[in-house]
């Protein structure tokens, strides 16, 4: 912009000095209210995609938007001198709310219903940490101790306590012990900076960060009553006795809720002995920042401090037998208990290393055996004196009996009936069986049923769609549901698991707990080997990623970079995209969103409600003042505003001199005035009035050719409907943009040889474009915003829909907030600047009014379509 004054300050020296100034600071000003719009309208999309986002990532870009409302307040302070120098104060109190909103507050009992921003720490968290011990037993815990043990262990509690089922005696360290332990040599805050920068689409970048957390806590020097209240719930919990073994679990807040399971993502440590114990609890503890945890709470919106950890420690059983029994199919696929099961402990189960034997039985006491599977196990695992756990092979006759006796079935269905009915919802349980015969449970938690559903399945054309496409798979068990289409990646070793593609099929021999770590970016998983409850399987259908298990040989089948469809519920993989499974599935399936109702996304929507919302509406009312912006977009409106009439009251004003200001008369109903930055125009003689032919601007010249495209109305109303009038009519009465005081309003274009700045009301629109064109191509630039309209907020917005389609099939960069559009492109041609220009006025002159006819998509959609056909009044046009 200073080039185009070295001309015009020739001849003035003084007072056009100050307006020049005047004149860049509105530059300025304008360029970061643009700016501010567009990340505004990131961050809104970014919280409402549904789509995770780390804290890191989101709080970077609101401090982009700080940043660049702060250099709009100094330029918008500097261009009218102070005199609003109030909104500074306003925006730094709803910059510091925000910020407040944002420090994290542990595991506040109000939830995110907690009027206050003020604190940091929540005091009714601290007087439970305060009141608590450092461990209870088993014996001692049920429900009421979620908060301060987890889930997980209370719920065993609850069982052992208020069932009387039998569970191995135990005990449970608090989340007083890892406070304390996050306290120590200010690990918390040191933690908080490693995952700061984490791009959760990068896995090693997920491993650096995870292994650097890891080794951080490890490495601490850790108070020395930690281990002394460790070893003396050891000690009471089992008579002294230091020859039990015990397993060491995770029981983190939220671990096994509702909602999250966290299945398989934390450490759980068998046959330990007591000489290991601190190490195997720190080791647990530290889990929580495993590569797979912090994915699982990434996808989940689970911000770090809402769940603090807890370790349960139950005595080992040594298990003869041992599995998982679901109280209900969560695929809809079986009727009744589906009940899996191995020889030995029953870990090769939950990771999906072996194919473990099903029995499905009749829901009743009765246990009626409906079906059996005698599935593939090859080894199993034992637990040994010394500690170990000893991998054998399965002996023959083992192979093909079953691990469970029918009294054994029946008694285990009976104690998951009553945990079922005391909790009132289906569940996912962990047992075993000891050398004994006795059953004990190991686990509880809700079951999260989620299917297309028999009818809908039912639905589907699979007859032909299996006549039309190549069937490549049709065999294997469904372990999540879905439909989804991908590029096959065979991952053979885990190492493999660091160059995954986004949105790749996941294909292995066996389901591996690793896959956890990479589900966010795998359209579906396909494993030979696997297991329907184990917790890879648990944790895709959470995130509603379709798994299918022993196919047998589906890595030898499938190839790299194969394009399949894979329909989960029906076992089939597909060669090719399936469009009419896609589209079926899309249509019928409303996936819930963990992340949405998440509280990552709650703290982001309450800081929201201090960014977006418009409360000022007419700048003609008395609460236009800066006292009463309440949010950060406000102060965006009332800035603009002000600093618009300012501008323009500058330009007819006698204290500056802005050198001849002409008025335009060019055939279009608009109140132009030109004013010549340079070589602008073409004048001569004493006149205050000129047309197009004095005109040496090339782009404006360009704008003018385009606006006067014959068959453009740019008089006259579009017919609207009866809701479009009475949207009309109730608009104008409550709509800021549609205010009297800018009905009619001046349009100023200010001009050089190569460059044009125009502001354009007209009725109710506001149009403001800013464009370089010469023949040096990287200084070429077109930056074109345009908002407002006569009908409601539904059909404005559609017309800000049809504006922003148009300009991208032209090449712009855009960005939307409701009928808001910006618009932006660079370093093209002179000879395609001024043929976008051109095009530019002619469409300013086609939407005039059209948003009163938006009634529908297809109406949008041909209007865009005449359009681009060269239709000067695609509105008239649809009318007709």
């Amino acid at each position: 912009m200073l080039k185009l004054f070295k001309i015009w300050k020739k001849n003035n020296k003084n007072s056009e000095r100050t307006f020049q100034e005047k004149f860049e600071h509105f530059q300025s000003f304008l360029k970061a209210n643009d700016e501010s719009h567009k990340i505004m309208s990131d961050l809104l999309e970014l919280m409402n995609s549904g789509k995770p986002f780390s804290r890191g990532y989101a709080t970077k870009t609101l401090d982009k938007l700080v940043e660049t409302l702060d250099n709009l307040i100094y330029h918008f302070n500097e261009l009218v001198s102070g005199r609003y120098w109030r909104i500074k104060e306003k925006f730094s109190d709803l910059r510091d709310i925000c910020y407040k909103i944002l420090m994290p507050r542990f595991q506040c009992p109000e939830g995110f219903d907690c009027p206050s921003y003020e604190c940091n720490t929540c005091q009714k968290y601290k007087k439970i940490i305060d009141d608590i011990p450092y461990y209870y037993n088993l014996d001692e815990i049920d429900e009421s101790h979620q908060l301060v043990v987890g889930s997980k262990m209370s719920r065993l509690g609850e069982i052992k306590s208020n069932l009387g089922i039998p569970v191995p005696p135990g005990f449970c360290l608090t989340i007083r012990l890892f406070e304390d332990i996050m306290t120590t040599e200010n690990l918390r805050q040191k933690k908080n900076k490693i995952f700061y920068d984490v791009d959760f689409d990068y896995i090693e970048q997920i491993h650096y960060a995870s292994h650097q957390a890891q080794a951080l806590i490890i490495s601490a020097d850790l108070p020395e009553y930690i281990e002394k209240e460790i070893i003396e719930a050891f000690s009471k919990s089992f008579d002294n006795n230091d020859n039990t073994k015990i397993a060491v679990r995770s029981s983190a807040i939220g671990e096994d809720s509702a909602n999250f399971s966290f299945a398989g993502l934390h450490k759980s440590l068998l046959n330990v002995k007591k000489e290991n114990l601190l190490d195997s609890c720190i080791e647990v503890l530290v889990s929580k920042y495993s590569p797979e945890s912090l994915v699982y709470r990434y996808l989940s919106g689970l911000r770090d401090e809402d769940m603090p950890m807890s370790v349960g420690i139950i005595e080992m059983i040594d298990a003869h037998s041992a599995g998982v029994l679901y109280t209900a199919d969560p695929l809809h696929i079986n009727e009744g208990i589906i009940i899996q099961g191995i020889w030995g402990l029953g870990d090769l189960v939950v990771q999906g290393k072996v194919v473990p034997q099903q029995f499905v039985v009749s829901h009743s006491k009765e246990a009626d055996l409906l079906r059996f599977s005698p599935g593939r196990q090859d080894i199993l695992n034992i637990s040994e004196v010394d500690g170990s756990i000893h991998k054998s092979k399965l002996t023959e006759d083992m192979l093909n009996t079953p691990c469970l006796g029918s009294y054994q079935i029946k008694e285990l269905v009976g104690y998951a009936l009553r945990i079922e009915e005391h909790f009132q919802t289906p569940q996912d349980i962990e047992w075993a069986v000891d050398k004994n015969g006795k059953v004990f449970i190991l686990q509880a938690r809700p079951l999260q049923i989620k299917s297309l559903g028999r009818e809908k399945r039912q639905s589907i054309p699979l007859d032909e769609i299996d006549k039309k496409y190549k069937i490549l798979i049709d065999t294997g068990e469904s372990a999540s549901h879905g439909v989804k289409f991908g590029k096959v990646h065979i991952v053979e070793h885990l190492k493999d698991l660091k160059n995954f593609p986004k949105g790749g099929i996941l294909v292995a021999k066996k389901n591996l707990p690793e896959f956890a770590g990479l589900i966010h970016k795998a359209s579906a998983v396909i494993t030979d080997v696997g297991s329907t409850t184990g917790h890879l399987s648990i944790i895709a259908r959470e995130l509603g990623v379709p798994v299918l298990t022993n196919t047998n040989n589906a890595s030898e089948i499938l190839e790299n970079g194969m394009e399949v469809t894979v329909f989960a519920d029906e076992q089939k993989v597909y060669l090719g995209k399936v469009n009419e499974l896609l589209d079926t599935y899309k249509a019928s399936i409303v996936e819930n969103n963990a992340f949405i109702n998440s509280p990552m996304s709650k703290i982001w929507h309450s800081v929201g409600k201090y960014i977006f919302k418009l409360s000022l509406t007419d700048p003609n009312e008395p609460n236009f003042n800066p006292l009463q912006c309440q949010t950060l977009h406000d102060i965006i409106r009332y800035t603009h505003e002000k600093a618009l009439t300012h501008m323009f009251s500058l330009y007819s004003s006698d204290n500056y001199d802005t050198g001849p200001i002409y008025k335009l008369e060019f055939g279009v109903p608009l109140d132009c005035y030109v004013i010549d930055l340079g070589n602008g125009l073409k004048v001569e003689g004493e006149t205050d009035i000129i047309r197009p032919e004095n005109i040496a601007s090339q782009p404006f010249l360009a704008l003018i050719k385009g606006m006067t495209t014959p068959g453009i109305r740019w008089s006259g109303h579009l017919s609207l409907d009866t809701k479009g009038f009475a949207s009309l009519v109730f608009g104008n009465v409550v709509d800021v943009y549609r205010s009297e005081s800018v009905m009619g309003a001046r349009t100023y274009a200010l001009v050089s040889e190569n460059y044009l700045n125009f502001f354009s009301r007209l009725g109710y629109h506001f149009s403001r474009l800013d464009t370089f064109a010469s023949e040096e191509i990287n200084t070429n630039y077109i930056n074109f915003n345009f908002r407002g309209g006569a009908a409601d907020n539904i059909r404005r917005t559609r017309r800000g829909i049809v504006i922003e389609k148009i300009l991208d099939s032209y090449g712009f960069i855009t960005n939307r907030y409701d009928d808001n559009v910006l618009a932006s492109i660079t370093k093209i041609p002179m000879e395609r600047i001024l043929f976008l220009l051109s095009e530019l006025g002619r469409m300013m002159g086609a939407v005039r009014n059209a948003d009163v006819i938006f009634t529908s998509e297809e109406v949008m959609n041909r209007f865009i379509e005449l359009f681009l056909e060269g239709d000067p009044s695609p509105g008239t046009t649809i009318n007709k």
